[in-house]
């Protein structure tokens, strides 16, 4: 079956590409904001199909990326699930400033890349995460 993965976007086009780039590797679900990404992401593990990764974006409307991450973080450690078993989430963001990177860290992200979106540094995400 491949990867599952969610991408994460306010911006359409940025979610396009990034699932453009992912596809080949499975199946990609699309989301507009934290509320979206959190639906999803409670529908996926429900229907016994989590994801492997969220491609998450930090500045969204409704509720943020660290946000969201929170959100399901917390619940995964309600759970009991230890990082091997959490979904693996790469923050995605045109902000270059090294707080908002340590910020992703410390809520639990396993990568961050900044746009412009490229699909070397995707697939080199990618093979770090070793998804494919």
């Amino acid at each position: 079956m491949g990867l599952r993965v969610l991408v994460a976007d306010d911006e359409e086009v940025n979610r396009l590409v990034l699932g453009k780039i992912v596809s080949p590797f499975g199946k990609v679900d699309l989301a507009r904001d934290g509320h979206e990404v959190i639906a999803a992401w409670k529908e996926a593990r429900d229907e016994g199909e989590p994801y492997d990764l969220i491609l998450l974006d930090i500045m969204m409307p409704l509720l943020d990326g660290h946000s969201a991450l929170s959100q399901i973080r917390a619940q995964e450690e309600k759970e009991g699930l230890n990082s091997g078993q959490q979904v693996k989430v790469a923050m995605v963001t045109s902000l270059k400033d090294w707080d908002n990177a340590l910020a992703s860290f410390k809520k639990g992200v396993e990568e961050y890349i900044t746009k412009p979106i490229e699909r070397v540094k995707v697939i080199a995400l990618l093979e770090s995460l070793k998804l494919i």
